[in-house]
């Protein structure tokens, strides 16, 4: 099974639509074709985020995709990812290269192209692919 960690901006577009690719994502881990990791602090972002930003129903929505996607909740020392990553990125998102690294996954899933699509990160050496949810599909569809 592909191990994955998903970024906050990824739990927030699969709650606002049932039709995209975050979505889809969702729905393979639901399937069981995907294993999904998170951290608490990934989580929190996602549930704030949609709680300043959307409507109940789409809080109502989060909460029913991180029960059913079933996420293994992993722990990250904190001190250690701003350590470990904070010359390449902001520091809220050292926390999310630390969860993948730390949850061994083959991909992390973005929507954030400002932060983890450009050169640093790009030419940076990671124990995994950072994607986004359209090309982990594109991906899964051409094998």
């Amino acid at each position: 099974m592909i191990r994955i960690f998903l970024d906050a901006n990824v739990y927030f577009s699969a709650s606002r639509s049932k039709s995209g690719a975050s979505a889809a994502i969702l729905e393979l881990a639901k399937s069981k074709q995907l294993c999904v990791f998170a951290t608490s602090t990934v989580l929190r972002e996602a549930e704030r985020n949609i709680r300043l930003k959307e409507p109940q129903n789409t809080r109502l929505r989060f909460y029913e995709i991180v029960k059913e996607c079933k996420a293994k909740l992993i722990t990250i020392d904190k001190r250690q990812a701003e350590k470990r990553y904070l010359k390449l990125i902001n520091r809220k998102d050292t926390y999310v290269l630390e969860g993948a690294r730390k949850a061994n996954v083959g991909y992390l899933l973005t929507l954030d192209k400002k932060h983890f699509m450009n050169t640093k990160i790009k030419t940076a050496v990671f124990p995994f692919k950072i994607l986004g949810p359209g090309q982990l599909i594109r991906t899964l569809a051409s094998k």
